[in-house]
C-alpha cells in the first residue's frame, strides 16, 4: 500500500500523503516520546518529522520501507531538539536495583492485572536514558528488525545489538527496582 500512496503523492495528489500520517503517526509518537519523555515536545516532532518527510518524498529510496525511513526522520528530528532546547531526562541509577530476588519480581509482576503492568512498564522506561527508550520502543513495541534499527538509527549493526542488549539489562535493574519497591509497599 505503501508503493501506490506514494506514487500517488509524487504524481501530484498531495491529499494522499494523510494516507502515510493516519498510519504511522502512532508509532512515530511512541519513538519521539521515548526520545525526549514530553507530550507536547513529542507531538511537535512528529509534525516536524512528518513535514521534512513530505517535502523529501522524492529523495525516499525505495530500496527500504517507508516507516524506516519516516523513523529515521522522527529520529533525527528528536535528538535535533534535544541539542538545540539542552533538554536532560533523567537517568537511571543502577544502585536502586540491588538486593533484588529476582523470583520476588517475576511473582510481583505476573500478579499485576495489563493495565498495571502497561504502567510499571512506562514508568520503568521514564527513568531509562534517551538511547535506551529509543532501542527498546523501536525492537519491542516497533517490532522493527536488526537491520531497520540500523538504517533508521544510523548506527551498525553490531552497535546496535550492543545497545539493544544494554537497553534490556537497564530495563530489566529497573523494573526489578521499581517492583521491589512495590512489593515492599504491598507487605507492609
Amino acid at each position: 500500500m505503501d508503493e501506490l500512496y506514494l506514487r500517488l503523492v509524487l504524481a501530484g495528489d498531495a491529499s494522499k500523503f494523510s494516507w502515510f500520517v493516519d498510519n504511522y503517526k502512532g508509532m512515530a509518537f511512541s519513538i519521539a516520546y521515548r526520545i525526549v519523555n514530553n507530550r507536547e515536545d513529542a507531538e511537535e516532532i512528529v509534525q516536524d518529522a512528518f513535514l521534512k518527510a513530505f517535502k523529501s518524498l522524492g529523495k525516499f529510496r525505495r530500496g527500504s520501507k517507508f516507516s524506516t525511513w519516516l523513523y529515521r526522520i522522527v529520529v533525527n528530528t528528536a535528538y535535533t531538539k534535544i541539542r538545540t532546547a539542552s533538554l536532560h531526562p533523567d537517568f537511571f541509577d543502577e544502585s536502586d536495583a540491588e538486593g533484588v530476588l529476582i523470583e520476588n519480581v517475576d511473582s510481583a509482576y505476573h500478579s499485576l492485572d495489563a493495565a498495571e503492568r502497561s504502567a510499571v512498564v512506562n514508568k520503568a522506561m521514564d527513568r531509562l536514558s534517551v538511547d535506551d527508550r529509543l532501542f527498546l520502543t523501536l525492537y519491542y513495541l516497533n517490532e522493527n528488525s536488526i537491520e531497520e534499527i540500523t538504517e533508521i538509527t544510523g548506527i551498525s549493526r553490531e552497535n546496535v545489538k550492543m545497545k539493544l542488549h544494554r537497553a534490556r539489562n537497564r530495563m530489566y535493574k529497573v523494573l526489578n527496582g521499581k517492583l521491589k519497591s512495590e512489593i515492599s509497599s504491598v507487605l507492609r
